[in-house]
């Protein structure tokens, strides 16, 4: 791709400032994190100062990919009163929407700082208006990184930068199983391993380093895991209390998701959960024939096509049944009557 594009905006943005702070969306998972960490390390080999901010707590996994602390907790980010001072503009990765800053929406509105997106899921009428590259055929923000660094003529140099980009694929394509995965991410995770990336170690870290009892509570919920819509539909759900009594912290979750998906009748899995503020957090995903994103954004959320989410106010109870209600329809209407 030439030197415009769709990284036009964002490459203008970025050689016109010096101080950036990244932002990804709430909840921070291993693409929209680790794709900031890189970002992050190759502003900094530019000579620019870069700092990557949570909403929430800093995941568990990012400290096998973050060995110097730049990423931040919120809390941090707000102790600084005068961010012009500190910064000079706001890069925002793997969401375009300001609601899924979550506590840092109203902090960066009020900040008055520019703001560049990078993203990867469908724009939203409520996006930031602001220099953005979207890309939705891309199967991970981390693979737009990736590319804009290519662009850039950047060598790569830094394994770090290897490294998350790697496992930033790794988790937004299901270790590349997902419906998202194309010949062109195939080949950035073979040029990534080529780079030095070790092929087994985003899948170890994500998946096989939670403690024992996330596996005793995953199988608590999947225990009672409920099939709909003629068994074309699983959904489960998660309290708050189950969380602190089994010792689980919630980004070890995410991934409760993906297992439904091996009952070879489930098209569509949802999974609610409790969070903070009496509100629900709801994550849907879809083996590839049923859309899910409308359903999203009738709960004020949005994503992909097949994999998207929402957070909404209510009881766990009353939520799930909208959502349940929502993603059934959806499904009968896509592929018929149940039974059929």
């Amino acid at each position: 791709m030439s030197a415009g594009g769709r990284f036009e905006g964002v490459r203008a943005f970025i050689a016109a400032r010096r101080r950036f702070l990244l932002l990804t969306h709430v909840g921070p998972d291993g693409d929209g994190l680790l794709s900031c960490i890189a970002l992050s390390r190759y502003l900094r080999s530019l000579g620019k100062e870069a700092t990557a901010v949570t909403e929430g707590p800093v995941p568990g996994f990012t400290a096998s990919y973050d060995p110097e602390g730049l990423v931040r907790s919120r809390e941090e980010l707000l102790a600084v009163q005068d961010w012009p001072s500190r910064f000079d503009g706001i890069l925002v990765l793997d969401t375009g929407k300001p609601s899924r800053l979550g506590k840092l929406d109203g902090p960066v509105r009020e900040s008055g700082l520019p703001v560049a997106v990078i993203d990867h899921h469908i724009a939203e009428p409520d996006n930031f208006d602001c220099p953005s590259a979207i890309d939705t055929h891309a199967a991970a923000v981390g693979e737009m990184v990736a590319d804009f660094l290519d662009e850039e003529g950047y060598a790569f140099g830094d394994p770090l930068i290897v490294r998350c980009l790697h496992a930033a694929l790794v988790y937004d394509t299901g270790q590349f199983r997902y419906t998202n995965t194309s010949a062109k991410t195939m080949r950035w995770g073979a040029r990534l391993v080529e780079l030095g990336a070790n092929p087994g170690e985003a899948y170890s870290i994500f998946w096989e380093s939670h403690g024992a009892g996330s596996v005793r509570l995953m199988g608590l919920l999947m225990g009672r895991m409920k099939l709909e819509c003629g068994g074309r539909l699983a959904w489960f759900t998660l309290g708050q209390e189950e969380l602190d009594r089994y010792g689980v912290r919630r980004d070890e979750t995410d991934e409760y998701i993906s297992l439904p998906r091996g009952i070879q009748s489930v098209e569509v899995v949802a999974f609610m959960s409790e969070i903070e503020g009496g509100r629900v957090r709801i994550s849907l995903r879809s083996k590839g024939r049923v859309e899910v994103h409308g359903v999203a954004t009738q709960f004020g959320g949005g994503g992909h096509a097949f994999a998207a989410g929402a957070r909404k106010r209510g009881t766990l109870e009353e939520v799930s049944r909208l959502v349940v209600d929502a993603l059934a329809g959806q499904i009968r209407k896509t592929l018929g009557p149940d039974g059929k």
